[in-house]
C-alpha cells in the first residue's frame, strides 16, 4: 500500500478514536464512575426505558440473575443496536440460559466498539428459587477492554446478583448489585458499582407496567418507567423514558412459533436516537400472556 494510503488510514482510525473517547468522556461518564458504563441489551428492555429488575423473561440473564429461577424451557437470545447511528459504537450480546434439576444456569456475552476500540463482558450466572415467592441469583463476570495504540489491553473480574420477591402472580419486586466488590481494570478505571430496584406490575393479560430507580456510586440517582400493551396474544406495544441522561423510547414485540421478534428506537437527548433489534427462542415454545401470569413471568 501506498505511503499516502497508509497515513490517511492512520488519520481516520485516530479520529475514529478520537471521537469514541469523546463519546465516553462526554455522555456514559455521568452514568458511570469510569470509561466504561454497564452495556444494556434487548429490545424489549429498551423500549421500557431499562426499569427491567423485577421483569421475568429470557432477558434476565442480563438483567437480574434472580429472575432467571422461574425458567421452565432453555432460551437463546441475541441483541444489536447501532448506537447513535454511529459504526464505532455498535453493540452486540448473546445470553442463553437452560434449566436444571435445581434453578438455572445462564451465559451473557456483550460486546461494544469496533476495531480501535472494544470492552466486551462474558457473565456466567446461576439463579434459584429459596421459597415459593422468593429467588436469588449470582453471576461471575470477565472483562476485557482494548484500545489501539500505546493503550493495548485490560482484563478484570467482578461480581453481581440479585433477589426477586413475587408477593402475587401480577406484581413482582426485584433488587440487583453490579460489582460490588468495586473491582477496576487499573488504578484510575474501576468498574461501575450500580444498585437497582424495580417493580413490575401486570393489570389483567393486557398492560404492564414497570419502574426502576438506579443509583452508581458517586453518581446521582436515575429513573426509568415504561408500559407494554397486549392487544391481541402474540403482540406487544411498548413505550418508556429514564432519567440521567433523558432517553424516550418506543418499541414492538411479536411471537411467532417459537420465536420472539422485538424491535426498539431510543432518542437520547443529546445524541439523537438508537435502533435496536433482538431475536430470540425459546425452546419447547412460548407462553401466552395469561399462562405467564400465572406462573409469575411478567
Amino acid at each position: 500500500m501506498p505511503k499516502s494510503a497508509n497515513s490517511t488510514c492512520a488519520k481516520n482510525n485516530f479520529w475514529r478514536l478520537l471521537f469514541v473517547t469523546f463519546l465516553f468522556g462526554t455522555v456514559f461518564a455521568p452514568t458511570a464512575t469510569a470509561d466504561f458504563p454497564e452495556e444494556q441489551p434487548g429490545s424489549r428492555a429498551a423500549s421500557l426505558g431499562y426499569g427491567t429488575t423485577a421483569l421475568v423473561d429470557g432477558w434476565s440473564v442480563f438483567y437480574n440473575q434472580a429472575a432467571m429461577a422461574y425458567a421452565t424451557s432453555p432460551w437463546v437470545g441475541v441483541h444489536h443496536e447501532n448506537r447513535f447511528i454511529t459504526p464505532e459504537l455498535a453493540f452486540s450480546a448473546l445470553g442463553a440460559s437452560i434449566p436444571v434439576k435445581v434453578g438455572t444456569i445462564g451465559l451473557s456475552i456483550k460486546r461494544l466498539g469496533f476495531s480501535e476500540f472494544s470492552q466486551t463482558k462474558i457473565g456466567l450466572a446461576y439463579g434459584m428459587k429459596l421459597a415459593p415467592t422468593f429467588s436469588a441469583g449470582v453471576q461471575l463476570n470477565g472483562h476485557h477492554v482494548f484500545i489501539a495504540g500505546e493503550y493495548g489491553s485490560a482484563m478484570a473480574l467482578s461480581a453481581e446478583g440479585g433477589i426477586l420477591y413475587s408477593p402475587s402472580e401480577s406484581f413482582n419486586v426485584g433488587f440487583r448489585v453490579v460489582n460490588p466488590t468495586r473491582s477496576k481494570f487499573i488504578e484510575d478505571q474501576r468498574i461501575p458499582t450500580t444498585f437497582n430496584l424495580g417493580i413490575a406490575y401486570q393489570i389483567g393479560h393486557m398492560v404492564l407496567l414497570t419502574s426502576g430507580v438506579a443509583k452508581t456510586l458517586d453518581r446521582p440517582f436515575s429513573f426509568s418507567a415504561g408500559t407494554e400493551f397486549s392487544p391481541i396474544k402474540q403482540l406487544y406495544i411498548r413505550a418508556g423514558m429514564a432519567t440521567g441522561p433523558s432517553i424516550l423510547s418506543f418499541g414492538v414485540g411479536y411471537n411467532v412459533a417459537n420465536f420472539t421478534i422485538d424491535f426498539a428506537f431510543t432518542r437520547h437527548e443529546i445524541l439523537g436516537y438508537t435502533p435496536h433489534f433482538s431475536l430470540a427462542y425459546t425452546f419447547g415454545g412460548i407462553k401466552n400472556r395469561s399462562d405467564k401470569i400465572e406462573t409469575n413471568q411478567l
